[in-house]
């Protein structure tokens, strides 16, 4: 073989492996195409689920917003409620404080009158024990009546509430 047979082979080798090439390239383009659609899907797919995502939460932050809407009327509505039980708790402090003091006069006048009789020196005097509690018992009605009255009741500074 002469040096014009070698190069002539050596071209034809050459484009035989250029050929080869090139059928190679082709396909791993063909496979890369094939990827980047499967891609381009795949993208399209999330952007039509993150849309979608997109509205169920607005429509939660919006049930949301309505539940606490909701929740802050009703709050507002048990107000009258704990005023009622406050003027309620105002009452039986009153109501108690009244019966405590008329229990101690009470008391202390029933020693009183137990030292005198004690003593000898008052005889006993049942009608003025009967006009003693009467005045109690009367004292009593009058000042439970007082305390169930909306206009007679005192907040903790003593001002009249309505």
């Amino acid at each position: 073989m002469n040096n014009s047979g070698i190069i002539a082979w050596s071209l034809a080798a050459a484009a035989a492996a250029f050929v080869v090439l090139c059928v190679f390239l082709i396909g791993l383009l063909k496979s890369a195409q094939r990827s980047l659609a499967s891609a381009r899907a795949a993208i399209g797919e999330v952007k039509d689920t993150i849309e979608g995502l997109q509205g169920e939460v607005n429509k939660l932050a919006e049930t949301i917003n309505d539940v606490t809407t909701d929740v802050k009327g009703k709050l507002q509505a048990t107000n009258p409620l704990f005023d009622a039980i406050q003027d309620v708790g105002v009452m039986l402090k009153e109501v108690t404080g009244t019966a405590r003091e008329t229990s101690l006069h009470l008391s202390h006048a029933v020693r009183r009158q137990a030292a005198a009789i004690e003593s000898g020196t008052t005889p006993v005097n049942w009608i003025r024990w009967v006009v003693l509690g009467t005045r109690v018992v009367e004292g009593l009605r009058k000042g439970w009546k007082e305390k169930r009255t909306p206009e007679h009741h005192l907040d903790e500074f003593g001002q009249s509430r309505h």
